[in-house]
């Protein structure tokens, strides 16, 4: 029965049609709402299990990792496979021994930019100190954090800025790989009122060395960003006059 539903929903939204009017189904509208999570349970995709991460690789410590500065390099792509943007980001980062504050500035393809300010800190009630809450500037709740040997799980919903000046409520379920020393896969499903709608892929590599003590505040790695980036070229400097003719010139009148 559910099949037979679900095969008259795709070719009629295929027609351009209305989730309502989807023929020979009663009452077709509250079914298919009330069906909806079944729909996005394909869409999510495999989870990640915890044990995948257990004893390989460098431990992810992320008040060693994002205590420095960082560059990341990442992409967007949709549920069906097509790369939607990209962007590169600046990261500047610091540990007070409580609490991993670090800032973000992002800058998209298409000339956009966007600013993200964190604060973690580990969980009281985590006994071996593995798990994190925190929040950020766009979150909308509690972002909330675990540590699974080498990988770190992050989870938060961010009302995000789009070019066009509007905010879209978007969640995040992200897991953070450290492959080396300075190195950081990053991988997100990202949903849209628990349907995702796409994958976010990061590439993260360390440019301090060390750990980054005391505290950092936000829109702090927009201004370096700004402060290293390559100044413009001075004008080239005027040919010199001849003597010979600046004698020769007539006189003015």
């Amino acid at each position: 029965m559910e099949k037979a539903l679900w095969a008259k929903v795709r070719g009629t939204l295929a027609k351009g049609a209305r989730l309502g009017d989807v023929p020979g189904t009663m009452h077709s509208r509250r079914r298919l709402l009330l069906a909806l999570p079944a729909l996005a349970a394909p869409l999510s995709g495999c989870g990640t299990a915890p044990e995948t991460f257990q004893g390989k690789g460098p431990p992810f410590r992320p008040e060693e990792f994002f205590a420095g500065r960082l560059r990341s390099h990442g992409l967007f792509v949709t549920r069906l496979g097509g790369i939607e943007n990209w962007f590169t980001a600046r990261l500047v980062g610091a540990w007070d021994g409580s609490t991993l504050t670090f800032d973000e500035y992002f800058r998209y393809e298409d000339g956009f930019e966007d600013r993200r300010f964190w604060k973690l800190r580990r969980a009281p009630s985590a006994a071996e100190g593995n798990a994190w809450v925190g929040e950020a500037t766009d979150a909308t709740g509690p972002v909330r954090g675990r540590v699974v040997g080498n990988a770190f799980h992050l989870e938060h919903e961010l009302d995000m800025l789009n070019l066009s000046g509007k905010r879209r409520r978007l969640g995040f379920d992200q897991w953070f790989v450290r492959t080396g020393d300075d190195m950081a896969l990053s991988r997100a499903a990202v949903t849209w009122y628990g349907v995702q709608v796409g994958v976010a892929q990061v590439a993260f590599q360390r440019l301090s060395a060390g750990v980054t003590e005391g505290s950092v505040s936000p829109g702090q790695a927009g201004r370096e960003d700004m402060q290293s980036a390559p100044r413009p070229a001075a004008p080239p400097a005027p040919a010199p006059r001849d003597p010979g003719r600046v004698m020769n010139a007539p006189p003015r009148r």
